[in-house]
C-alpha cells in the first residue's frame, strides 16, 4: 500500500486523475469515429458531431473546474 493519508484520499486522486483524462480519451475516439478511411460508412453525422464535440468543451471546462478547485480548495468557496 502506498503511504497515502487515507482510502479516501487515494480514491479521490484517482478519480482526479480519471477526470483529467477523459477529455483527452474522448477527443481522440471522435477524431477515430470521423475518420473516413477507418469508419467507412460508420462515421458520425453533423448532428452527433456537435453534440459530442460540445459535450467535449464543457467536460474540458469540467476538468478545468476541477483541478483548481483540487489544487486551491478554498478558492471557488
Amino acid at each position: 500500500m502506498l503511504p497515502i493519508k487515507s482510502l479516501i484520499d487515494a480514491m479521490l486522486q484517482s478519480q482526479t486523475l480519471n477526470g483529467v483524462l477523459l477529455p483527452v480519451i474522448l477527443i481522440a475516439m471522435l477524431k477515430l469515429i470521423n475518420d473516413r478511411r477507418i469508419m467507412g460508412n460508420y462515421v458520425n453525422g453533423r448532428i452527433f458531431n456537435v453534440l459530442a464535440w460540445a459535450t467535449v468543451i464543457v467536460l474540458i471546462v469540467l476538468t478545468g473546474i476541477l483541478v483548481i478547485t483540487s489544487f486551491f480548495p478554498t478558492l471557488l468557496g
